[in-house]
């Protein structure tokens, strides 16, 4: 199985968390697809708060608010799939006589809109940790919506390109009735009249005929008897037609001179080629110019133990003398010299090594990219550390929160420290810097140079950079296995420079806006 995250809730709120988990895988049998089934996680309790949250899906674990907007819609889709199945489940189930209600009310809560911060992305595919009412609280969670699926899209195309079609069809019925009133010979506009024919009638008149006498005789004239409706229409000689006036000689207009051509366009420059984004050059970009997945991470493992209440300007021999004094007990401070007792007091006085490195830490916190995720785990009692878990950018107040609320306690497991903030770093597909704030060694029996060695093989790109209050050295051999570097401090000032050094691959350029 796949260890997701592991998440602290409530004592009351998870009671019966993992037998509430049987039931509904029960419930769901062979009626659901294998990926129905694997939606939700499987809650393993480790303590009576913490819960880990495991699944039967490889690769690396995602939170839904981490996701690019074009994964985190892809994910949405795969999500509100599966859990429609579990609805449409939960509907023919009702429909038997013999259901438990207990059951379909526990099928309805398991397919209701998910909490966000429920949803994670393994390997691609979607998982949920828990549903709404399976771990009750008293803040109303944030959900995400289902998608919403456009309908009507395709009928609003097709009416605009009919109706594209008809005015096409118009404007070309048009154009042709246009053409046939200028061109067609049939047309009004081009019809010719046939010029007027005058016929003229036979009058009977026959030529005279010419002899040949040696005396010119004169010969007699004819007599027509030529009736009048025999006689010829003359139609009278028409009127000349005027002549037109003559046209005025046109004004020879001179054609205005073409302007020069243009000059030709300057050449384009060629666009600057940005080279891609990788894993080691994200750190030293913009988040608007890098991959959200490729943002990088910082993991603070901060030093909580019963030494981090001494003085920041103490020296190592006072705090070994303050504890020794402390070591015997409270019948032995009641008989110590006046001088004494006021160097305890001065050695246990503000600004404590606690205080310090609490507001250094938070001020980096605060100043980290907006894609920076962070995770914190607390090194404060033996035998084992504490993993207060990942934080999305949107929760950087509450690990703040976490954070300004400790105060010192007793043992340094810095090694279990160092495990328990590998299991929360990526160091494979991401940037990933562990930022160890301490002032001490390890004081429960582990070995965190191993631990750290072993972190190096399985994430080559992790660095645990170590703020070495006192300058004890004691955990250099952390850093070197992983490429980090120590920034040994003694004073408020060194302290706040030392951790801002330490994180400067999440920080990142110091011109982005954060």
């Amino acid at each position: 199985m796949n260890r997701i995250v592991q998440s602290s809730f409530p004592p009351e709120s998870i009671i019966g968390l993992d037998a509430l988990h049987e039931r509904l895988i029960r419930a769901l049998g062979n009626h659901v697809p294998p990926s129905v089934a694997a939606l939700y996680a499987t809650p393993r309790l480790s303590t009576q708060s913490e819960v880990q949250f495991l699944s039967a899906y490889a690769g690396q674990p995602i939170a839904y608010s981490d996701l690019s907007t074009q994964a985190a819609q892809r994910l949405a889709e795969s999500l509100f799939e599966r859990l429609r199945a579990i609805k449409q489940f939960a509907m023919s189930y009702a429909s038997q006589a013999s259901h438990d209600p207990a059951v379909l009310q526990m099928l309805h809560d398991a397919s209701a809109e998910p909490a966000l911060e429920a949803i994670y992305s393994v390997g691609g595919q979607p998982v949920l940790l828990f549903w709404d009412k399976a771990i009750p609280t008293r803040e109303r969670r944030r959900t995400l919506a289902a998608p919403i699926i456009p309908v009507a899209a395709p009928l609003l195309v097709a009416s605009s390109r009919w109706r594209w079609w008809l005015a096409a069809l118009f404007l070309f019925l048009l154009l042709l009735g246009i053409i046939w009133w200028l061109w067609c010979p049939r047309s009004p506009l081009n019809r010719v009249e046939p010029p007027a024919v005058i016929i003229m009638p036979d009058v009977g008149i026959e030529p005279p005929v010419v002899s040949e006498p040696s005396v010119p005789v004169k010969a007699p004239e004819p007599v027509f008897d030529i009736k009048p409706e025999d006689l010829p229409i003359i139609d009278p000689e028409p009127e000349p037609e005027p002549l037109p006036e003559p046209l005025p000689e046109p004004v020879k207009v001179e054609p205005p001179k073409p302007p020069p051509p243009p000059p030709p366009p300057a050449p384009k420059p060629k666009p600057v080629v940005k080279p891609p984004v990788t894993i080691s050059s994200a750190k030293n970009l913009c988040p608007e110019d890098r991959p959200a997945a490729l943002a990088p991470e910082m993991i603070v493992v901060f030093d909580a133990s019963g030494s981090m209440m001494i003085n920041i300007n103490a020296s190592r021999q006072e705090e070994q003398w303050a504890f020794s004094v402390m070591n015997r007990g409270a019948l032995a401070l009641q008989w110590l010299s006046p001088q004494d007792r006021q160097r305890l007091e001065q050695l246990l006085r503000q600004p404590t090594r606690m205080v310090t490195a609490q507001q250094a830490t938070i001020n980096v916190l605060q100043r980290l990219p907006s894609d920076v995720s962070t995770g914190l785990v607390v090194v404060d009692e033996c035998p084992t550390a504490r993993n207060l878990g990942r934080y999305a950018p949107s929760q950087r107040g509450q690990i703040i929160n976490q954070l300004r609320g400790l105060s010192p306690r007793q043992g340094t497991p810095l090694a279990d420290g160092i495990l328990e903030a590998g299991r929360l770093a990526d160091g494979v597909n991401k940037e990933s810097t562990i930022l160890l704030v301490s002032d001490g060694g390890e004081s429960c029996g582990g070995d965190p140079c191993m631990v750290a060695r072993n972190l190096a093989r399985q994430k080559p790109h992790l660095k645990i950079n170590v703020v070495d209050i006192g300058g004890t050295g004691a955990a250099a051999c952390i850093a070197e296995a992983t490429g980090g570097r120590v920034y040994p401090v003694s004073s408020i000032a060194e302290v706040s420079r030392g951790i801002d050094r330490a994180a400067q691959d999440a920080l990142g350029p110091s011109t982005c806006k954060k």
